[in-house]
C-alpha cells in the first residue's frame, strides 16, 4: 500500500537543513549557498515567501518559539532570524555549528561548536551557559529542557542543566573506550543510552547495550542489543529506537524491549504518529501500526535521511539525497500522513517491450514441429573446412587420427603450468609500496590539553604547540591558529597567549603547497578566583 506526497518542492541543491512549523502549514530549509528558502502551503499549494541569505553554508535549522529560525552555520556563527527575513540575534561560534537541539517549547537551544564547545541559549541568543570536556561528539536535550546530555568520543556523558552546570558524568566501561550511537531523555528524566565498546570487552560486559541513568547518575539498568542504535525517540515511559541492521524496537523502562518490525536496511530517522510508528529507511518513509503491519509506504528519489512531523501532526516533510552527482534529483515531499492508500500495481511503471513479461500473462515459447529437423546439416559446410584426406575419412564415418606427438607436447605444456608454484606476492603487496604514494595531507596537532593555574593578577601565560604536526609529503606552508571566535591569533608554529581564568579553545589549522589542509584543537583551563573576559598575544 502506497500513498502519494500531498506536495512536492522541488530543491535547487541539495536540503542539508530543514524544519517544519508548529501548524505545519510552512517549512523552511537552506543548503550549501546559504539561502534559507520558505514555503507555505497553507492553502493546499505551494506559495513561494521572500527567501533571505546568511555568509556561510548551512549546516542546521530549527524552528524556535514564535516561529523564529535558529540558523546553526558550517564554520561561522549562530543566527536568530524572523519568518519574513529580519534578522533578530547572533551569537559568535569557534568553527561554526556541529550539532544542534531545541527543546519541545522552542525557548532552549543548545549547540555544539567545531571546538567541541558547548554552547546554551534561550531563544532571543542570549547565552545561559558553557560547557568544554573533551572531544564533544552528541547532543541530547530533555522535551522540557532542562537536562542536557553530551557525550565525548572515548564514550564519557556529561548531564547538565540548562545554564550549563554540571550535574554528574558516566564513564566508560570498556578500557578501549567507547562510542555513544543514541541517547534520549525520557519524561521522567531518566537517560537511555545506546553504548558500542570499540575493542575486546570482558565476559561481564555486553559489546552493544542499552543502559538507562536516573536524574542522580545511578545506572539503573543494562540490557544487550543485537545491533547499534542508529536513532531514539521518546515515547510514553519508554522509547523507540532504530538499528543499523533494520529493526524497530520498542523499550520498556527496565530496558526490556521487543521488536515491532524490520526492513533490510538500516533506519535513518523514527517518529511518532498517534499509536503508529514512522520510520525512514533507505527510499521510502514507513507507517507502521500497532501490531508491526506495514500500513503504507511513500517512495522518495533519494535515501530518506529526515523525518519532520508536525507538532499538531497534520503534515510531514521529508528530506533526501540519492548522492548521485549525475541523476542528483534533490526535492522534499510533503505528506498527509492520514491519505487513504491505495495499492500499487506490480506492473505501475513497466517499460512497454517488458509488458510481455508481467505476472499473469501467458508467455508463448516456440516448439518445434515433430518432423522438423532442427540441427540437420547435409555436411557441406562441415566439408569445406576439411582436407580430401579427412574429407574421405568423413564420409566413411572414419575418425581421423590425432597426432601423437601433437598430444605428448600438450601433455608436457599442461604439466608445467600446473608445477609452477605459487611464489606468494600479493597483487596488492606492490600496491602499498611508497612509489604508488602520490600525496599525503599533512595532519594538524595542537598539543594536550592543558590545566593550569593563574598568577595573583588572574591570569596565566600558555604556550600553544603545533611542532608535533605530520607535514606529509609536501610539507607545512601555512599556519594559522584560531580562538574560539575563530579571529586569526597566530600564524607559526608556537605562539604565546595570556588567558584570563575559565576554559578557552583554540583551532590550529595547517596548510601544505598543494592547499591541502587539516586542523586540531586544544583546550586550555585557567584556573583561580578572578576572571577578566580577554587575554592578551605575546611575542616569543
Amino acid at each position: 500500500m502506497v500513498i502519494d506526497p500531498l506536495e512536492q518542492i522541488e530543491c535547487e541543491t541539495i536540503a542539508r537543513a530543514m524544519a517544519i512549523s508548529a501548524m505545519g502549514d510552512w517549512i523552511a530549509w537552506a543548503s550549501d549557498d546559504g539561502v534559507i528558502r520558505l514555503i507555505d502551503f497553507s492553502n493546499n499549494q505551494i506559495t513561494p515567501l521572500d527567501s533571505f541569505t546568511v555568509d556561510d553554508v548551512v549546516s542546521h535549522l530549527e524552528i524556535a518559539k514564535d516561529g523564529m529560525i535558529v540558523l546553526g552555520t558550517h564554520s561561522s556563527d549562530l543566527h536568530g532570524h524572523e519568518r519574513l527575513g529580519g534578522h533578530r540575534w547572533s551569537h559568535s561560534l569557534g568553527g561554526g555549528c556541529d550539532h544542534l537541539a531545541i527543546s519541545d517549547d522552542g525557548t532552549i537551544i543548545a549547540c555544539i561548536d567545531g571546538g567541541r564547545q558547548l554552547h546554551i541559549l534561550n531563544e532571543n541568543g542570549i547565552l545561559r551557559g558553557q560547557f568544554s570536556s573533551g572531544e564533544l561528539m552528541r547532543l541530547c536535550l530533555a522535551t522540557d529542557g532542562t537536562s542536557i546530555a553530551v557525550a565525548d568520543d572515548e564514550g564519557t556523558i556529561h548531564i547538565l542543566d540548562n545554564n550549563g552546570n554540571l550535574s554528574w558524568s558516566r564513564s566508560p566501561d570498556a578500557e578501549n573506550g567507547e562510542t555513544i550511537s543514541a541517547m534520549t531523555f525520557l519524561h521522567d528524566g531518566t537517560l537511555i543510552i545506546c553504548r558500542e565498546a570499540l575493542g575486546l570487552t570482558a565476559d561481564n560486559i555486553p559489546q552493544i547495550a542499552l543502559e538507562s541513568w536516573d536524574s542522580s547518575g545511578n545506572r539503573m539498568f543494562i540490557e544487550e542489543i543485537d545491533a547499534r542504535a542508529v536513532c531514539m525517540y521518546t515515547d510514553g515511559v519508554g522509547a523507540l529506537a532504530g538499528l543499523f541492521d533494520g529493526q524497530v524496537i520498542k523499550i520498556n523502562q527496565d530496558l526490556t524491549h521487543e521488536r515491532i518490525w524490520r526492513n533490510a536496511y538500516s533506519i535513518s530517522d523514527i517518529q511518532r504518529h498517534g499509536e503508529d510508528v514512522l520510520v525512514a529507511s533507505w527510499f521510502h518513509l514507513y507507517r507502521i501500526g500497532v501490531d508491526g503491519e506495514e500500513l503504507w509506504r511513500c517512495e522518495h528519489s533519494g535515501l530518506v535521511q529526515n523525518i519532520q512531523v508536525s507538532k499538531n501532526h497534520e503534515r510531514i516533510a521529508i528530506s533526501g539525497d540519492n548522492q548521485n552527482d549525475y541523476t542528483r534529483e534533490n526535492r522534499i515531499l510533503i505528506v498527509n500522513p492520514d491519505a487513504t492508500p491505495y495499492l500499487l500495481s506490480n506492473d505501475a511503471g513497466i517499460d512497454d517491450d517488458l509488458l510481455p513479461f508481467e505476472d499473469g500473462v501467458e508467455v508463448k515459447t516456440v516448439v518445434a514441429a515433430e518432423d522438423d529437423e532442427l540441427y540437420a546439416d547435409d555436411g557441406d559446410d562441415v566439408a569445406a573446412l576439411l582436407t580430401d584426406e579427412e574429407r574421405a575419412m568423413f564420409s566413411e564415418g572414419q575418425r581421423p587420427e590425432i597426432d601423437d606427438d601433437l598430444m605428448a607436447m600438450l601433455d608436457d605444456e599442461i604439466e608445467q603450468i600446473a608445477m609452477i608454484e605459487d611464489d606468494g606476492d600479493d597483487i596488492l603487496t606492490d600496491l602499498s609500496d611508497e612509489e604508488f604514494i602520490q600525496s599525503i595531507a599533512p595532519t594538524a596537532d595542537a598539543g594536550q590539553d592543558q590545566e593550569v593555574g593563574a598568577g595573583d593578577d588572574g591570569t596565566a601565560i600558555i604556550l600553544l604547540d603545533g611542532s608535533n604536526s605530520s607535514p606529509g609529503t609536501h610539507g607545512i606552508q601555512q599556519w594559522a591558529w584560531r580562538d574560539t571566535d575563530s579571529k586569526l591569533i597566530g600564524k607559526t608554529e608556537k605562539i604565546k597567549v595570556k588567558l584570563p581564568l575559565g576554559n578557552h579553545t583554540f583551532t590550529l589549522t595547517i596548510t601544505d603547497p598543494m592547499r591541502e589542509s587539516s586542523t586540531d584543537t586544544v583546550t586550555v583551563q585557567v584556573a583561580g578566583s578572578a576572571r577578566d573576559e580577554t587575554f592578551d598575544l605575546l611575542d616569543d
